[in-house]
């Protein structure tokens, strides 16, 4: 290996060494001696969050790979009535924050809600409790992740070679078999990447089971930490969630073994014609998706926000949106940066083993609550203080704490694996001959990067922007712990109000949120279609 090439790994391992900081701070919590919590934790608790956290993940992975890869096989493929706007409404449950579609549906369905009420005069029949049980938290989470798989499979179909599928109709497959056998063995990466992300997801939320009172490792990391002061348990118990994401990662990767998955450029595949019958019935399908998981929650919103304008408005939304706006911006430009750099094909194929699992690891922290990865940032930068003090330095706690900075190296970390799997989706498809014509025709690595590498990652790159920019905006734990002092988001509103029982007056902040992250599917989906 050249001395270019090892300090390029080098400066490469730091980048991921200093993402994955948070996450290896928390797992050092297990060098601490074990205590009397940790023991009632793991006998009487563990075996129940181990079951209901698995049957939660068994029921999302498989709600939303069936949902998003359908959805996105039908609006690529298939020609039916409102195909076209449907396209790109699909995107807008990415815009609803978890809690929010949770509360709004609980609002609604719940023994109290006017659904049941509604019911119970009309049929006479008893309410149910739409908490008990696994279907309503599960279906609340495929609503609303659904478009993590949706996203990622669409860019991949519509980069598919039209001769493959071609091919297949001319020896007379139909439809579904050409979605079968052809189209979703080509889109598997990008649907393993968006299901990634979506399980990430799951295992890290913390308010749709709070709302739900269903018992995860989550749930159980913030009671360790808010009712019974133990940080030491809480980040022992989010290690835990760390190794879970690891094994599917892990599992995924050895699943796909070595086989390759090239796509050529966007090209221009003839939809089937669903006429009829059978076209309509593609409409209501889909536009009923669209229904449950953003017109139907958004009308709830709107309706309790012209109830409670005037009451609830005030000058301060301004800041609260300057704030939003900044810190979304600053960490969705920093994150891709970063995960760009990490999924370059040139620098993957030289990674050694070490930086590639390094790599890996730094992607992880999807799976950990914004809380822990907050207390993971302020226990090692208070210990990096006390290592310099140790040594004659002084204490950074003072510039760090309470910082923008602190903020968002949190969201960076947070957020890496969503950028770095929507890349590196788009950099696994760049065919080898690509790089070696380059090289062979003199390109410097900055020329082959700019004119190859980058134009052919745009899908991935723009759709990872697209879904951190969104959920940096939702965020809420991280940025309550770590924001500085006048810096409330949209989020921090909203969960203000929340918690103290102001549902109808949250929907505000809330709407501000939906529309915001509308605008920005708006603006990537322009880009993406520039691109084309």
């Amino acid at each position: 290996m050249s001395i270019k090439q090892n300090n390029s790994n080098i400066l490469m391992g730091f980048l991921a060494f200093s993402v994955a900081f948070p996450i290896i701070v928390v797992c050092s919590a297990w060098l601490l001696p074990g205590t009397e919590l940790w023991g009632h934790f793991s006998e009487n608790l563990l075996p129940e969050l181990i079951s209901s956290t698995l049957i939660l993940l068994l029921g999302v992975g498989i709600g939303v790979s069936v949902l998003g890869t359908v959805l996105a096989y039908l609006v690529v493929m298939v020609e039916f009535p409102g195909r076209k706007w449907l396209e790109w409404a699909l995107f807008l449950p990415f815009a609803i924050p978890a809690y929010v579609l949770a509360f709004v549906y609980l609002g609604v369905f719940d023994y109290s809600g006017y659904a049941q009420v509604w019911l119970r005069e009309l049929t006479g029949v008893s309410g149910f409790d739409i908490r008990s049980g696994h279907w309503a938290i599960i279906l609340t989470f495929v609503l609303v992740f659904y478009p993590y798989v949706y996203m990622m499979a669409r860019a991949s179909f519509k980069r598919q070679k039209i001769q493959m599928i071609e091919a297949g109709k001319m020896l007379g497959a139909s439809p579904i078999s050409v979605f079968w056998k052809i189209s979703v063995p080509l889109a598997r990466p990008a649907i393993a990447a968006g299901l990634l992300v979506t399980l990430m997801e799951t295992l890290a939320d913390f308010g749709v089971v709070s709302l739900f009172n269903y018992p995860t490792f989550t749930t159980a990391i913030y009671s360790a930490w808010g009712d019974f002061r133990s940080i030491e348990v809480a980040a022992q118990l989010a290690s835990l969630l760390v190794l879970v994401a690891f094994l599917l990662i892990y599992f995924e990767k050895k699943a796909r073994g070595k086989a390759k998955y090239y796509s050529s450029d966007v090209s221009n595949i003839k939809p089937y014609h669903a006429n009829g019958l059978i076209g309509w019935s593609l409409f209501v399908f889909v536009f009923g998706v669209f229904m449950l998981s953003f017109a139907l929650p958004m009308l709830q919103i709107i309706i309790w926000s012209f109830e409670k304008f005037t009451q609830e408005w005030n000058p301060r939304y301004l800041d609260y949106l300057s704030s939003t706006g900044i810190l979304t911006i600053s960490a969705t430009v920093l994150t891709v940066f970063v995960a760009t750099l990490l999924a370059l094909p040139s620098r993957r194929k030289s990674n050694s083993k070490v930086l590639q699992i390094l790599i890996r690891f730094s992607t992880l922290g999807y799976a950990l609550p914004g809380s822990v990865m907050a207390v993971g940032l302020l226990y090692g930068v208070q210990n990096i203080s006390l290592i310099s003090i140790y040594f004659g330095g002084s204490s950074i706690n003072h510039i760090l704490f309470g910082s923008v900075a602190l903020l968002l190296f949190a969201y960076v970390s947070r957020f890496m694996a969503i950028a770095f799997n929507s890349t590196i989706a788009s950099s696994e498809q760049i065919k080898p001959i690509f790089e070696q014509s380059a090289r062979l025709l003199g390109a410097s690595r900055f020329r082959l990067v700019k004119e190859v590498y980058l134009p052919m990652m745009t899908p991935g790159i723009l759709a990872g922007a697209l879904l951190v920019s969104v959920d940096v905006m939702k965020e809420l734990p991280a940025t309550y712990l770590l924001r500085p002092f006048g810096w409330d988001t949209l989020a921090i509103r909203v969960y203000e109000l929340s918690a103290e029982g102001l549902y109808e007056r949250a929907a505000i902040p809330a709407l501000i949120m939906v529309f915001l992250g509308a605008v920005i599917m708006l603006l990537f989906n322009k880009l993406d279609r520039d691109n084309k």
